[in-house]
């Protein structure tokens, strides 16, 4: 027997068969054009409800929010999909980030997105995983970390926005929850583990560029200080080689669209891999024209190139690819490059409003400190 309520605001009945309660909405109106009648548009909101309590709950909830029932049963994965074809732009370095983090996702990826709960955020943040499919480490367990919970976050938070936009909840959950403190103490003490290029080790990658693929690009990273994410999205048509200069950059508002002088050093070996990306039809500085699909570099390709190299030169696992820019500011510092110069080169926030907003700073500004690095 179906339960009264007013007009429009749906119904419950029992199905004596399946012994389960179902609703129905209304979810509009139809006018019969020749009668004059009205007639409401009914959709399902759930047949398999055990209880008529539960089935009034969840029309309820529904009278109140009016969700979007066409999505009401969509799933971690399917939304995923929408928000990042909607949101991100794909070959970003945000894009790049936010694929990598949702690979530690699959916990959640058939779980209906209504019905996730902020323990099920937390145990993905803090128990996801995932397996290395290619390379030297396939096969490999990988868990998450600091980097990849920060971003797994960022996910949870965007994608519940998007949500609401989209009538699926009507509330972030998301944004109820922060955190754990443990993981920025664990970033920090990564970030400070980082150690520049030791001269001896400089001086290694010097003399292994003619035999060692990609030695130079580390080297490029240590004579210019563009974080690793940058340093492979650099285009060639901002690198300006006749005022011996290159605009990028990404991550934050310091970060993006910065110029940076090319250091004396490593001019050849800009001059090199611009050529190198003309003949090829690159639109990418960096590339690896042996490979089998595409030529640019992701970031696990950089890595995995970096990784080598250390291999070859014996260097062990002392030093990441964040390295190079260590070893930049490192030797930066210690021949007195003008502070506020510095970090315009390496796109670090400012505070002090004199130098700020009022000091313009030129390109031959930057070049004279940059001159003051002799090796």
């Amino acid at each position: 027997m179906a339960g009264r309520r007013s007009n429009g605001e749906g119904s419950i009945s029992y199905d004596k068969r399946r012994n389960r309660y179902r609703v129905k909405v209304t979810v509009g109106w139809e006018l019969n054009e020749e009668t004059g009648r009205t007639k409401q548009i009914v959709k399902s909101l759930g047949s398999n409800f055990k209880t008529k309590g539960e089935a009034s709950r969840a029309l309820a909830e529904y009278l109140e929010s009016n969700f979007n029932l066409d999505e009401k049963d969509i799933t971690f994965a399917e939304l995923y999909e929408k928000w990042f074809k909607d949101r991100i732009e794909d070959k970003s370095s945000m894009g790049y980030r936010v694929k990598g983090a949702y690979k530690y996702c699959s916990i959640l990826y058939n779980k209906k997105f209504r019905d996730l709960s902020i323990l099920d955020m937390k145990k993905c943040i803090n128990e996801g995983s995932t397996i290395v499919t290619r390379g030297k480490y396939r096969g490999e367990t990988r868990t998450t970390s600091p980097q990849i919970k920060q971003t797994i976050k960022y996910i949870f938070n965007n994608m519940y926005a998007y949500a609401i936009e989209g009538r699926i909840i009507n509330h972030n959950y998301a944004k109820d929850f922060t955190l754990e403190k443990s993981v920025f103490t664990q970033q920090a003490m990564e970030h400070k583990s980082k150690i520049p290029f030791s001269e001896d080790n400089i001086n290694k990658l010097w003399q292994s560029i003619e035999f060692v693929p990609f030695a130079d690009m580390v080297l490029f990273g240590c004579y210019s200080g563009w974080r690793p994410g940058e340093l492979i999205k650099l285009k060639i048509e901002d690198v300006d080689l006749d005022n011996e200069c290159i605009t990028g950059g990404i991550k934050t508002i310091n970060g993006k669209n910065r110029t940076v002088p090319i250091h004396p050093l490593v001019k050849d070996i800009v001059i090199k891999y611009y050529n190198e990306a003309k003949e090829a039809g690159s639109e990418y500085l960096f590339n690896d024209v042996t490979k089998k699909q595409g030529i640019g570099l992701s970031r696990d390709q950089y890595l995995s190139r970096f990784n080598k190299i250390m291999e070859i030169l014996k260097f062990n696992k002392i030093y990441t690819p964040h390295c190079t820019r260590h070893t930049f500011i490192t030797k930066a510092k210690n021949v007195g490059m003008n502070e506020y110069i510095l970090k315009r080169i390496v796109g670090h926030k400012i505070n002090d409003l004199t130098e700020k907003v009022y000091t313009h700073r030129t390109l031959d500004d930057l070049k004279q400190e940059m001159l003051k690095i002799k090796s």
